[in-house]
């Protein structure tokens, strides 16, 4: 299922936009404007609240979970205006003005570029939509680093952030554990002869097979996991499996 899809399953409101950076990338944006959950007066105008994904993720990771544990459902249900951004280059936004999405040109980016122009996008989208000057900002790793840029860059979008709340910080990955972090410090030209120049670790139906199969699968999710440490570091007792 899509993001909406998602939304309107567990039988929240949902609202999707197109938006296009200054670049020219389409980015999905997605909104719950109210939850089930004291939503008495739906007219009335909610306090607005943005999320903002990490690395090789999406929106989708805010409403993943049964509603009483996804963060997405919850801030809605406590009555704000929920909106979700998708960086790009991801699932949800994965088209271009006059770039082809397999051409070189289209993934010739990095966080740079999306605090740059995505989340400058995104935040004005959301200001003149909903009519309010300031919001609550909650990213989680790459979406802080993001953040730290965007606010520390363009005062304009900084003015419009209310409180920022940061979960799992990233301004530097030098004491990063990752083994496979270590190894493309060292041989840089061999990691991205492998990785290529376009999309990083894409999702395909063997990964999402392999995830959603395999790994469930006791004989199975101990290779899983050391396939996760190796990208991300190890750290056993803050990982839920």
């Amino acid at each position: 299922m899509n993001i909406s899809q998602i939304i309107s399953y567990w039988g929240y409101p949902d609202e999707e936009y197109n938006i296009v950076t200054e670049d020219g990338y389409i980015l999905g944006l997605y909104r719950i404007p109210y939850g089930k959950i004291n939503n008495n007066n739906n007219s009335v105008q909610r306090l607005v609240v943005y999320l903002q994904h990490g690395l090789l993720t999406s929106a989708s990771d805010w409403i993943s979970n049964l509603p009483n544990n996804s963060l997405g459902f919850i801030l809605a249900d406590a009555g704000y205006d929920v909106w979700m951004g998708n960086s790009r280059g991801n699932t949800w936004s994965r088209k271009h003005l006059y770039l082809e999405t397999n051409s070189k040109e289209f993934w010739a980016f990095s966080f740079d570029e999306m605090a740059k122009y995505d989340l400058p996008a995104s935040i004005d989208f959301i200001v003149k939509q909903t009519g309010q000057e300031e919001i609550f900002y909650v990213g989680h790793s790459q979406g802080t680093t993001i953040g730290f840029i965007t606010f520390s860059t363009i005062p304009k979008i900084a003015e419009r952030i209310k409180i920022f709340f940061a979960l799992a910080p990233v301004f530097s990955v030098k004491y990063l554990k990752s083994p496979l972090i270590k190894m493309t410090y060292k041989w840089k030209s061999l990691f991205k002869a492998f990785s290529g120049h376009k999309d990083f670790l894409p999702k395909t139906s063997i990964s999402k097979f392999v995830g959603s199969k395999l790994c469930p699968l006791r004989i199975f999710d101990k290779i899983c996991l050391d396939i996760l440490f190796a990208v991300f570091g190890h750290d056993q007792k803050n990982l839920n499996m």
